[in-house]
């Protein structure tokens, strides 16, 4: 078999897997999704968990891998790096579901600029000295919420966010 002919069979391949996915989950399947790398990988510097839903269909690039968006994230994620989420924290109207970390931190405030949405680093005595604790979003006091370290940040349809606070042990 020739290499374009293996090609072409990875594509129909592909988009065959990506056909499945669509047939059974339509745009707005709550999903969880691992941008680059699955826990089980392994990769604790490429590890991200995003708790949302797809935004687009299923497609296969030219490669072949089939691939799908979903909201928080630019561009496709591998099907192989996305689960249906039953168990999801999302109510109706909510697209995005994020824990904030400090490693996360920076990420998800360039993020939020990228949306156009105010965003700074929180501040608050720790043991005596000022520290971050978590991260403030929205610039005026009506709709602005604060979420800290371990809270779920949640981003509606409409735009706007609330905050699901950790739940202390």
């Amino acid at each position: 078999m020739s290499s374009h002919a293996k090609r072409e069979a990875l594509k129909a391949k592909g988009q065959r897997l990506a056909d499945t996915f669509n047939a059974v989950h339509p745009v707005g399947t709550r999903v969880v999704a691992y941008p680059l790398t699955r826990p089980e990988d392994n990769t604790p510097s490429l590890f991200e968990r995003l708790v949302t839903t797809t935004r687009t269909p299923a497609w296969s690039l030219g490669c072949g891998e089939p691939v799908v968006s979903v909201h928080g994230y630019a561009g496709g994620i591998s099907l192989e790096h996305v689960d249906i989420d039953h168990d999801s924290p999302l109510g109706d109207g909510e697209l995005l579901a994020h824990t904030l970390t400090v490693d996360n931190l920076t990420r998800f405030d360039n993020w939020l600029d990228k949306l156009g949405v105010f965003a700074k680093p929180y501040w608050e005595p720790v043991d005596g000295k000022l520290a971050v604790t978590g991260l403030r979003i929205g610039s005026n006091y009506a709709d602005r919420v604060v979420a800290r370290f371990g809270d779920m940040i949640i981003r509606r349809a409409d735009g706007s966010f609330y905050v699901r606070q950790a739940v202390a042990s």
